[in-house]
């Protein structure tokens, strides 16, 4: 599986609400089921594209099929010089199944998982921790699990 990374100018560019609405352009096509299930978890989405937790671990977006996603957004003097993001070569949120998975900080977790618990393809977890995803049972390897962790990946 591969992986796709994109970084979204934030604030002060675009309100974090505007900047969630940006992000979700680029997973999902306009009138998809995924668009009003992404826009469905705005507010919390918003909230923490405001708190800075996405300017240093992703957004991890998992389709049903097809490349994981990463986005970053970018904030402050940072944000003023970065461009708007290049589209993704599908939507990849056509195929039912797929998950999305936030950053937060740990002082605040607890409350954006009960926000998010009705939300089945939506997940919270700890910045400082990997992204852990189960694999397909047609998986080469068998089934498992994959943990990511976002500081080896930074090591030389």
């Amino acid at each position: 599986m591969s992986v796709v990374s994109r970084t979204v100018p934030a604030i002060p560019v675009r309100t974090s609400t505007d900047t969630w609405a940006v992000i979700v352009a680029l997973l999902t096509a306009p009138e998809h089921a995924a668009r009003a299930d992404l826009n469905a978890i705005a507010d919390t989405a918003a909230l923490l594209i405001a708190e800075e937790y996405t300017r240093d671990a992703p957004i991890v977006v998992l389709p049903a099929v097809g490349d994981r996603i990463r986005i970053y957004t970018v904030h402050g003097p940072a944000a003023i010089d970065d461009e708007d993001p290049a589209a993704l070569a599908t939507w990849p949120l056509t195929t039912p199944g797929w998950k999305v998975s936030l950053p937060c900080g740990v002082d605040d977790i607890d409350e954006i998982r009960a926000a998010l618990a009705p939300y089945s393809f939506a997940e919270v977890r700890d910045t400082t921790e990997g992204v852990t995803v189960g694999v397909a049972a047609s998986a080469p390897h068998g089934t498992g699990s994959i943990s990511i962790n976002y500081d080896e990946l930074e090591r030389p």
